[in-house]
């Protein structure tokens, strides 16, 4: 392949690196066909596997014959390995999930009728602010609606973004902060960290304004920015407080992440209440929140009630137009 080779490096591009990228992309992608393929096949084997001790066990049995740790019944069994089979553990689950809902959510509001002027193109559309009226119909906060007790708009606001600039900016720092903490906590503490900066958050910037001006203050609000000052806040908890294994993966880089998060709050028009009620929050619970470790029931538990508030909030909101 001289020629590609000869075109590729014309064009700035390693031949080998991307050769060998490519390959590992393709190792990737068989290896989680491979895992798909084993967990589809775990729904429908008969016994059951210690967590503890490993032991095959009948699949009717409530403890373990040899160390006595507590087993599901067949049902709750089954539950869990469809729910495994969706949502593999020890992958970036929610950090994909959550930047895709983002740019999902950004892209319906630009094509609604009413979000930009029907002359105007598609590129133009992506690249313009989008109007309060199609941000509160989607479920940005505002203090008149939360003094109304529409609570669920302190949770839809965490996956909304005003501007094509403010959606890109909160993406990236999701992607370069959210794989290491959701890698470290494991993918249930991660959602509790995700959930409780972005709403703490704006539940602070609400009240601040609902202080300042009254219930009919005029201030809409949005974004992921709570969030990101939260993963940062519990990345610098981790990396320079409590230092357990693995956190040496949060010390330094995070710290040049944090100025210039706190650069961009003092620029005119961010919300620096929602930033630094996101910031406290996330080195709170960053704190508190155990490292990874087996999930168990409870925290499973905790990850599907987090993810029914999400989709209950949007529910309500869809209802309330």
């Amino acid at each position: 392949m001289p020629v590609l080779d000869r075109l590729l490096r014309a064009l700035g591009i390693n031949p080998v690196q991307l050769r060998w990228r490519l390959h590992r992309f393709r190792e990737r992608a068989q290896r989680r066909a491979r895992s798909l393929e084993n967990r589809s096949r775990a729904l429908s084997y008969r016994h059951q596997v210690c967590p503890e001790c490993g032991l095959t066990a009948d699949r009717g049995e409530r403890a373990c014959p040899r160390c006595g740790t507590r087993l599901h019944g067949p049902w709750a069994r089954r539950l869990l390995l469809l729910w495994r089979t969706l949502v593999p553990a020890g992958t970036y689950t929610y950090t994909v999930l959550f930047v895709t809902a983002n740019v999902a959510l950004y892209a319906a509001m630009v094509m609604q009728p009413d979000a930009m002027p029907s002359e105007m193109d598609l590129l133009s559309r992506f690249g313009a602010g989008i109007p309060a009226p199609v941000m509160d119909r989607f479920g940005a906060w505002t203090v008149g609606h939360i003094a109304q007790g529409e609570l669920w708009r302190l949770v839809t606001p965490c996956f909304l973004h005003f501007g094509l600039l403010h959606l890109i900016f909160n993406c990236l720092w999701l992607v370069q902060l959210g794989p290491a903490l959701e890698q470290h906590h494991g993918r249930a503490r991660y959602l509790v960290l995700y959930l409780g900066s972005g709403v703490l958050g704006m539940a602070l910037s609400v009240a601040y304004r609902y202080l300042a001006r009254g219930p009919h203050a005029p201030d809409i609000g949005a974004g992921a920015s709570g969030v990101v000052f939260g993963l940062i806040g519990a990345a610098l908890v981790q990396g320079y407080l409590k230092k357990s294994p693995g956190s040496e993966v949060f010390r330094g880089g995070v710290a040049k992440w944090a100025l210039y998060a706190i650069i961009f709050s003092l620029l005119p028009g961010v919300d620096l209440v929602a930033h630094l009620g996101g910031g406290l929050t996330g080195a709170g619970l960053g704190a508190v929140l155990p490292t990874r470790s087996r999930q168990g029931v409870v925290w499973t538990a905790v990850e599907l009630v987090c993810l029914a508030l999400v989709v209950s909030s949007f529910v309500a909101v869809a209802r309330r137009g």
